[in-house]
């Protein structure tokens, strides 16, 4: 799955633009079929109508830009010359009413977004009318390797690499969301999870299925920064932390592998990172290390902001758009940044890619249970001569209050960082 930046939303032309690092699978924005045009819009809308009743106002916009394109295919090639006029007349008016539904979203005004969305439906059921009923309802799949390999059949392989397609899916936001249903699980091998010792090597060893027990095949799960599946690992005290690329196995009932030197005795908390391209939403399902998880309580561990701190010679200090003192406000989408100087003070903008970003961003909360994974504005870096700085934009929607400990990672000069920083979320 490929990170596009969703820039506008049509009315004719494109409006002012809507930042957004949506990864949207490919040719959802050039979609070349009746059938893609529709399976984008029937999978945008549901989106829309799910962030609507989380109450995610804001990053609607987003998601309602995705029809454009396929409306316009659909202007383009709909109707025959008795239902021509009505074509045109309901794409142009889907358009106008895509234009209302991103500007209200944009002005966090519920009520303006249902009322447009309610009317929005009327007219692409209307739509429908015209285009056949498999075109319509058309599941679309696709190859991750070869994107140009697309069909809505279900007995079709890549005719480049002969993988079977997989069902092609819009996830409803980039922030941190839940599934509906989670479905992906995992065990450890009995010796991964035995006794964690500071400074001795542990082996891990897990194997994904879905929730009957099945092995979820590493082929339907999306890139995410390159790799199928990550490993991320924190002690207890949110002090030591850990992230993993295993290695990937050749099958669906393999291990998956990696090993890690905790700084600290156990016990540790190992999620994994892992999305299926049907959803593309990252789930996190966790398992223990070295005995039972629990978080330290305050009165023993105070948990403390952490917004400026020096790691390697560089400093990096956090900073908000506004907010309940600064910090993030709960359950709305706001802005942080990271600045990175050197001991001098002079900016530094000589950051490497990592992971194909030029920083990865993981905070836990203090309940134990809770992940966040943040990545810079701007979509993947996937040139290695590329670099970046000083300033790191992130994207955050804080899902619940607590204390979050956030670890950020950076490349700079050769070197791999690891920055400890730390932010309240308060109502």
């Amino acid at each position: 799955m490929r990170r596009l930046h969703v820039i506008g939303l049509l009315l004719m032309l494109w409006i002012s633009p809507v930042p957004a690092d949506l990864p949207v699978p490919p040719q959802v924005l050039d979609p070349q079929t009746v059938a893609e045009s529709w399976n984008v819009i029937q999978q945008a809308t549901a989106n829309v109508q799910r962030l609507l009743t989380e109450g995610r106002i804001e990053e609607i916009p987003q998601q309602i830009s995705l029809c454009s394109p396929s409306l316009r295919f659909l202007a383009r090639s709909g109707g025959n010359p008795d239902s021509r006029a009505m074509v045109d007349a309901q794409t142009a008016a889907a358009f106008r009413l895509i234009n209302d539904i991103a500007q209200s979203g944009l002005a966090r005004l519920p009520q303006s977004v249902e009322s447009s969305f309610k009317r929005l439906k009327d007219v692409l059921a209307e739509l429908q009318t015209v285009f056949p009923e498999g075109d319509v309802h058309a599941l679309i799949r696709f190859c991750p390797t070869h994107p140009q390999a697309i069909s809505p059949r279900a007995d079709i392989s890549c005719p480049f690499c002969g993988v079977p397609l997989r069902i092609r899916g819009i996830p409803y936001t980039d922030l941190q969301a839940t599934p509906e249903t989670p479905r992906i699980k995992f065990s450890l091998s009995k010796g991964a999870a035995g006794a964690v010792t500071s400074g001795s090597a542990v082996d891990l060893e897990a194997v994904l299925a879905d929730p009957s027990g099945r092995p979820v095949p590493p082929a339907s799960l999306a890139l995410l920064h390159a790799a199928p599946v990550r490993f991320l690992l924190v002690d207890q005290t949110l002090t030591d932390f850990h992230l993993l690329t295993p290695g990937a196995p050749g099958d669906a009932a393999a291990a998956l592998t990696a090993s890690f030197v905790p700084r600290l005795a156990g016990p540790y908390r190992l999620w994994v990172e892992a999305a299926l391209y049907e959803t593309g939403i990252p789930e996190y399902p966790h398992a223990d290390l070295g005995g039972e998880f629990k978080v330290v309580d305050r009165a023993r561990h105070d948990f403390l902001e952490v917004v400026s701190t020096t790691v390697g010679g560089f400093r990096f200090d956090l900073t908000f758009t506004g907010g309940n003192g600064g910090s993030p406000p709960l359950g709305q989408v706001s802005l942080m940044r990271i600045h990175v100087s050197d001991a001098s003070g002079q900016p530094v903008t000589r950051l490497e890619p990592l992971m194909q970003a030029f920083a990865h961003l993981t905070g836990f909360y203090d309940d134990g249970n809770t992940v966040l994974r943040l990545h810079p504005l701007g979509g993947d870096i996937l040139r290695a001569d590329l670099r970046g700085g000083p300033w790191l934009a992130f994207k955050i929607r804080p899902p619940q209050t607590g204390f979050i400990r956030f670890f950020c990672q950076v490349r700079i000069d050769g070197h791999d960082l690891t920055v400890p920083l730390g932010i309240n979320i308060v109502r």
